[in-house]
C-alpha cells in the first residue's frame, strides 16, 4: 500500500441525524475548561453554555459523554446545533430539581441527542422551545408547576411553533400549587404545544394533575402530532380532568398515531357531584382532526359526576378512519353516570369510516360503544358489530381477509397521498377500508436501511485499520449481524483481498464487547454468551469463506464501532457489513461511518446500501476529510 499517496476519509450514511451548514465547531467535555477556546477536543470547554456563548449562527457545539449538572438553564438564542457525541444514553443534562434544563428561542436552533432530566419550571420543566427543534432526545422526570403567575404547562417540554421528533418523553408531570380551587389548572404532563409539530416520538407514563387537568400525555393547541405512540399517561383532577392521553383544541391534527392505555380520572368524592372526567384516550374540540389512528385500552373514570368517552370525547371535531376498541368508562358510585365506552360525541362532530366496537361500560350505563349529546354526522362507521380483527386479544387490529370493513368506506379528497397506520397507501383498491388499517395481502414493509457496508483497503496500526461506526436509533434493542469479508471479494474481481480478517465490536465508551476470528468458531465473552455458528447459518448470511468473521448481537440504541484488522498484521481489501435482522423492532439501523485511508484505483473507499420497503427513503451521504483533523486524525 502506498501510504504517501493515501488520504484519510470518513464515509457517512445516516437517516434522521442532525446536520448543520459549514460553520465552526466548538467542543465540550467534562474534562475541559471554560478558559479554553473550545475549538478542538484538547481545547474543549467544560460547560455547554460557555461553548454556546462562543458560537455564532451556523455553528455546531458538540458535547462529550457525561452528566452536566445545571445551576441555570442552558440558553440557545441563535441558530446553532447542540449535539452529543454518543447520544442520549451517554449525555445527560440534569436540572437538579431546581431549574429548567434548556431554553431555545431561535427557529434555526437544534438540540440533538441528550437525556434531559430533573428540570423544574412553570412552563417547560425540561425544555422551553420557541420555534427551534428537539430531536433524538429522552425527556424524563421533569415537572412544570403552576402557581399564582399562571398554569403549569408542559412537564417535559413547552413547545411553541417548533419541532419535536424521534424523542422519548416519559415520566414527566404538570401540576399546580394554586390555593384557589377554581384557578388550579395544569396542562400537558409530557408536552404542551402551541402550533408545534411532533413526530415519530413516544409519549408515555406522563401525568397531569390539578383541579382542572388537561392532557396527561400532551396538550395540543393547534399544530400536529404524527406517527407517534401516546401510551400509559394519566390526567387526574378534582373537577374537570380531560384527555388522559391527549387534549387537543383548537384546530390540531393527530395522524397515524397509537393512543393506548391512558386514563382520565375525576377524584371528587361527593361534595361536587357535577365533576366530569372526559376522554380517556383523547379529548378534542373546535376543528381538531384525528385520522388513521388506533385508540385502544383507554379509560375514563369517576366516583361522582360523569365519566365520558373511554376512548375519546369530541366536540366540533372530525374523527376519520380510526379504530377505537377495548376502551372503557367506569363509575362505581350510584350517583355517577358512565357514558360512551368508546366515544362520547358532543356537538357538531363528524364520524367517517371508523371502527368503534368492543368497548365497555357498566351495566345500565349509556351505550358501551358510543353516546351522544347531539348525533354526529355518521359516514360509513362500523359500530358495535364484529369487524373481524386478526387477533384483538394480542392487540392486532388489522383486518382479516373476510372482514366486512374491507372496501366498505367512503373515499374522500384528503385520502389522496395519505397513508394508513402502517404507512401503506390509504386507498389500496378502488375503495378505502373502514378503520385505521388498509387490508393488504402481505405484511406491511416499512422502508428502512436493511444493510450498510463499506469496502476499502485494510492496513496496519490504528490509523489504517478499517473502522466502522454504527448507530442504532429508537426505543428498543436492534438485532444485527456484523460481517468482516475478505477472501470472498476475489470472486467479484476485487484484487488484493484481505485473506484473514478479524472483527471487533466496541461500545460507545470504547470497551470491547465482542470479537471474532473465523465465523465458524465463536469467541464467547461480552455480549456473546453462547455459540453463534448455527444462528449465523440460520440467517442465510453466513460468510462464504471460513476465514471471514461474523458477530450476531442485540444492541441497545446507541453508538458502536466495528474494527477490522488482518491476522498477523496482514493487509488487503476488506468489507465491513451490518445487516438488520429484525425489521419489526421499534428501532432503526440509521448510520454507518467508516474511517480509513483512501487511495486510488481498486483501493478507493466504496459504500453500499440496501433499502428495504416499498416506498422511497431519504438518506444523507457525506464524505468527510479535513474535519477529521479536529479529532486528532493525522494525514
Amino acid at each position: 500500500m502506498n501510504i504517501k499517496n493515501a488520504t484519510p476519509l470518513l464515509f457517512l450514511v445516516c437517516l434522521g441525524w442532525a446536520t448543520s451548514s459549514f460553520g465552526s465547531i466548538f467542543y465540550v467535555s467534562p474534562a475541559g475548561s471554560d478558559a479554553n477556546s473550545g475549538t478542538s477536543w484538547p481545547a474543549a470547554k467544560q460547560t455547554i453554555q460557555s461553548a454556546i456563548d462562543a458560537a455564532s449562527a451556523g455553528d455546531t457545539v458538540i458535547v462529550n459523554d457525561g452528566t452536566y449538572a445545571l445551576n441555570n438553564p442552558i440558553t440557545i438564542s441563535s441558530a446553532i446545533v447542540l449535539s452529543s457525541v454518543n447520544g442520549a444514553s451517554a449525555t445527560i443534562l440534569d436540572g437538579q430539581q431546581s431549574v429548567r434544563c434548556v431554553s431555545i428561542t431561535d427557529a434555526g436552533a437544534i438540540v440533538n441527542g441528550f437525556t434531559v432530566q430533573n428540570g423544574r419550571a412553570r412552563t417547560g420543566g425540561g425544555i422551553y422551545c420557541s420555534n427551534g427543534t428537539i430531536e433524538n432526545c429522552t425527556i424524563v422526570n421533569n415537572i412544570a408547576t403552576g402557581n399564582d403567575n399562571g398554569d403549569g404547562q408542559g412537564g417535559g417540554i413547552y413547545l411553541n411553533n417548533g419541532n419535536v421528533r424521534f424523542c422519548n418523553v416519559h415520566n414527566n408531570t404538570a401540576n399546580s400549587v394554586v390555593t384557589n380551587q377554581y384557578s388550579n389548572f395544569a396542562s400537558g404532563g409530557g408536552i404542551y404545544s402551541v402550533n408545534g409539530a411532533i413526530a415519530n416520538s413516544t409519549i408515555s407514563s406522563n401525568y397531569c394533575t390539578a383541579n382542572y387537568a388537561n392532557g396527561g400525555g400532551i396538550n395540543l393547541n393547534g399544530g400536529t402530532l404524527t406517527k407517534s405512540h401516546v401510551t400509559g399517561n394519566s390526567a387526574s383532577g378534582l373537577y374537570y380532568p380531560s384527555g388522559g392521553g391527549i387534549y387537543a383544541s383548537p384546530g390540531a391534527t393527530i395522524d397515524g398515531c397509537v393512543v393506548s392505555s391512558n386514563n382520565v380520572t375525576a377524584t371528587e368524592t361527593g361534595a361536587y357531584t357535577a365533576c366530569n372526567a372526559s376522554g380517556g384516550g383523547f379529548d378534542i374540540g373546535n376543528g381538531t382532526i384525528v385520522q388513521n389512528t388506533l385508540v385502544f385500552a383507554n379509560s375514563a373514570n369517576a366516583t361522582y359526576g360523569f365519566a365520558n368517552g373511554g376512548g375519546g370525547w369530541s366536540s366540533g371535531s372530525t374523527v376519520r378512519n380510526c379504530t377505537i376498541t377495548g376502551n372503557s368508562v367506569n363509575a362505581p358510585s350510584h350517583t355517577s353516570q358512565a357514558q360512551g365506552g368508546g366515544m362520547m360525541w358532543g356537538y357538531n362532530d363528524t364520524c367517517v369510516n371508523n371502527i368503534i366496537t368492543f368497548n365497555s361500560a357498566p351495566v345500565n350505563a349509556d351505550n358501551s360503544d358510543v353516546n351522544v349529546f347531539s348525533y354526529p354526522q355518521y359516514v360509513n362507521c362500523w359500530i358495535s358489530a364484529d369487524p373481524l380483527f386478526v387477533n384483538a386479544s394480542a392487540s392486532d387490529f388489522h383486518l382479516r381477509p373476510n372482514s366486512p370493513c374491507i372496501n366498505a368506506g367512503v373515499n374522500q379528497a384528503w385520502m389522496t397521498g395519505a397513508q394508513d397506520l402502517d404507512a401503506n397507501a390509504r386507498i389500496i383498491n378502488t375503495t378505502v377500508d373502514i378503520g385505521a388499517y388498509e387490508f393488504t395481502t402481505a405484511p406491511p414493509t416499512p422502508t428502512e436501511l436493511g444493510n450498510i457496508s463499506t469496502r476499502m483497503n485494510v492496513g496496519t496500526g490504528d490509523n489504517v485499520v478499517l473502522i466502522g461506526g454504527i448507530i442504532i436509533q429508537g426505543n428498543a434493542p436492534k438485532k444485527v449481524i456484523i460481517r468482516a469479508i475478505g477472501p470472498g471479494l476475489t470472486q467479484y474481481g476485487v484484487p488484493g483481498a484481505l485473506q484473514d480478517p478479524t472483527l471487533e465490536l466496541h461500545d460507545a465508551s470504547g470497551a470491547l464487547i465482542a470479537q471474532n476470528d473465523n465465523w465458524g468458531t465463536t469467541i464467547q465473552g461480552g455480549v456473546i454468551t453462547s455459540d453463534q455458528v448455527a444462528e449465523i447459518q440460520a440467517t442465510g448470511l453466513a460468510p462464504g469463506d471460513s476465514h471471514e468473521s461474523a458477530i450476531i448481537s442485540t444492541l441497545q440504541p446507541g453508538n458502536y464501532t466495528a474494527i477490522i484488522r488482518g491476522v498477523n498484521n496482514t493487509t488487503g481489501v476488506a468489507l465491513v457489513e451490518v445487516y438488520d435482522l429484525d425489521t419489526t423492532a421499534s428501532a432503526n439501523l440509521v448510520n454507518i461511518s467508516t474511517r480509513g485511508f483512501v487511495e486510488t484505483g481498486d483501493n478507493v473507499m466504496i459504500g453500499g446500501l440496501i433499502i428495504l420497503g416499498s416506498t422511497p427513503e431519504k438518506v444523507i451521504i457525506r464524505a468527510i476529510g479535513p474535519e477529521l483533523t479536529a479529532y486528532g486524525v493525522p494525514g
